[in-house]
Parts: C-alpha cells; structure tokens; sequence
C-alpha cells in the first residue's frame, strides 16, 4: 500500500470521535462528579491532578501502541512470548469479559430503572438484549468507524457535553468545601482518582481498535498508524479535559452534598435543571456510553485471542456477548472485589510498558533491564493492591 494514503479531516475527526467515545464509559462520567464534590474549593488543583493521570498517560499508551505499529504484541515483545501473553491475557480478560464488559450492561440497567426492585427476568431480557444489541453492530464490523465514529459517538459525546457545559454555565449551588485529603493534598489526591480510572490498560485494547480501523481505510505502512493514532489520541484527550473540566465543575457546585457516587450527583442536577425529563435524558446517555464502551471492550478483546489463538474472531465475539450477558445477570459485587485489585496490582506494570515503548523509539533498552523494569513494576502493584 502506498505511503501517500490519507484519511479525510472528516474520517480523522471521526476516528477521534470513536476513540473518545470508547473511553467515556459510565464510570469514566461519574467519576469526576464526585471529585468535584469532594475537592470544592480546591477542585482546580485537584482536577488537574485527575486529568494528568486520567487523560494524558491514556493517551500516551495509545502513541506508544502506535510506535509500536499499533500491535501490542511488539510493544511487549522484550518480555518473551509467555509473560508477553500472560500480562496481555490479563488485562484484556479482566478490563473485558469478566469484569468491564458485563458492568456496561449493569450501569445502563440501574440507570434505567433508578435503583427500582425488578426480578430476574427483568434483569435477564435486559442483559441479553443490551448485548444482542452490541453484537448487530459488532456484526458489522467494517463499519465500525461509520456507525461508532459517524453515529453513535456524535450523539453520545454531544449530549455529554451539552449536560456538561449546562452545569459549567448554570450551578445549582455554591463551592462546596473539600473533604478529607482534597483538603490537605488536593493535586495528589486527584492524581490519585485519575490514576484509579485505570484507562491506560483501556487504551491498549482501544489502541489496537485504532490501528485495526487504519488498516481498513488502507492505512497500513507504520508512519500512517503513527500519524493518525496520535491524533486520534489528541482528539479524544481534548474531549475528555472539556467533559471532565465540565463534569468536576458540577460537582463542585452540587446540592447533594451526601451523595455516595457521581451518578447521584448527576441525576440531581439533570432533573433539577431539565425536570422530569432530564431523568430519561441522563439514562440514555449512560446507557449509549455503556454500549460504546461494551463493543470496544468486545472488540478489542477477541482481536487479540484471535491473533493468538487462531480461533474465529465472529466465534470469540460470540462467546464473550453470551459471557458478559450471563455475568451481568449474576451481578458484580464479588467479581468488582475481585477485579479491581488485579487491574490495579498489573497497572503499575502497564504504565512502565507504555513508557518503555515510547522511550524505545530513541533508546535501545537492553532486554534485562525492560524485564526488571516490568517485575519491578508487577511486584509494586501486587504489593500496593493486596496488602
């Protein structure tokens, strides 16, 4: 393929849109809600710690896949083939099919329903629908930047953005008082709950959805996957600080000054600004940022069995939609004590491997070193999430 293939500027910002799409999953919209409610006063200098580790290490896992020719494979190649295999299975398992995945379809549930009693059944119908629904358009594969990127994430992060802006615009109330270590160390404190949204491991599954969507567009020699991988990912980063900025300043200015989480936050101001029908407004934005992230998360997930499986990739989409479906039924409180610390015990080594793999493009890094760099990172994230 030539070297002189482009994408348009509509299909650039299209796959920019995609790609800001996949990250805003539920929890990466009430998340700095709560922030904002928690830092008050200090909510500048606690949003940009939240934003340095929720923004910018996500997108610089994307450049660093993209250095790597968009294959994670290559990114963590010095590891060796096993530990490459494992670390990656890992991640993309536990952020996928048995955790990540099946929460897309909890959150739109409760979001649906606001926290009314449903039985099984009810629970059930929605669950399969939901990822009956990801499948019809995972089915149609080579279209994802058409129906995602030209569609579905338009909407999604137009909608977002209109709550967003509403609330920067329009305050319900007053700064409320920072709590706790937002009042003593408020930059370190969001850097923390930046760094908690663990979307650096998000961005490598993305990454490779990224570079998949290049090749389809013709766009497979390494220079094209750099190019517009990285503004791809500067798009999206751009997205991301004007909803967060948006969503930390609700919080910071909420009504609901015992509230538990951002969802909370959010249905308080929608339904105090927008009535009755901000309510339904909020659950179809959660539930199109669910589904969004649910057919990344999918996506991603059986590209990469596939590459090294060789088991069909329709056959993999398959059996993590029934998976998911069936888990989300089940519900997660068990599996979320049982995944969050395995994301956050891998993290630690997975940022190491994003910097490595940028760092490589200007320095040989002996193999030695990569791999002690790598376990030294795994044992401080065991450490940090198990004790």
């Amino acid at each position: 393929m030539s070297d002189t293939k482009h994408l348009s500027f509509a299909d650039t910002l299209a796959l920019g849109g995609m790609t800001l799409a996949l990250f805003l999953g539920a929890g990466n919209i009430i998340f700095p809600p709560l922030v904002g409610m928690q830092a008050g006063a200090n909510s500048v200098t606690a949003g940009t710690g939240f934003i340095i580790t929720a923004v910018l290490f996500p997108a610089l896992a994307i450049i660093s896949l993209a250095i790597n020719k968009g294959d994670i494979n290559e990114l963590t190649r010095p590891l060796g083939r096993a530990v490459s295999i494992a670390f990656i299975s890992v991640c993309f398992l536990t952020l996928g099919v048995l955790f990540g995945t099946p929460r897309t379809a909890t959150i739109s549930y409760e979001a649906i329903t606001n926290g009314a009693q449903s039985t099984l059944t009810q629970k059930t119908v929605f669950s399969f629908a939901f990822f009956a629904l990801a499948g019809a358009v995972l089915a149609k594969s080579g279209k994802l930047l058409e129906i995602v990127g030209f569609f579905l994430s338009p909407v999604k992060i137009g909608a977002l953005i209109f709550i967003g802006v509403t609330a920067w615009i329009y305050p319900t109330g007053a700064l409320t008082s920072a709590v706790d270590a937002f009042d003593t160390h408020p930059f370190g404190t969001g850097f923390i709950n930046g760094y908690q949204t663990l979307d650096v491991i998000s961005a490598l599954c993305f990454g490779a959805i990224i570079t998949h969507t290049l090749y389809q567009r013709g766009i497979v020699n390494a220079k094209g996957i750099l190019r517009y991988s990285s503004r791809a990912a500067l798009i999206a980063a751009a997205g991301l600080v004007l909803i967060y900025v948006c969503y930390i300043s609700m919080g910071a200015h909420t009504l609901e000054h015992s509230a538990s989480n951002g969802m909370q936050i959010m249905s308080a101001y929608v339904e105090t600004v927008f009535g009755v029908y901000g309510r339904a407004l909020l659950a179809a934005i959660i539930t199109l940022a669910c589904l969004v992230t649910a057919i990344g998360l999918t996506t991603g997930t059986a590209r990469y069995f596939h590459q090294i499986t060789g088991i069909s990739y329709g056959l993999l989409v398959t059996l993590s939609l029934v998976l998911s479906a069936m888990i989300a039924i089940l519900g997660l409180d068990s599996l979320t004590m049982l995944a969050v610390p395995v994301l956050s015990a891998i993290y630690p080594a997975a940022l190491v491997v994003v910097a490595l793999g940028i760092v490589r493009k200007w320095l040989a890094i002996p193999t030695m070193l990569y791999r002690g760099l790598f376990f030294i990172a795994l044992i401080v994230g065991v450490i940090s999430a198990f004790i």
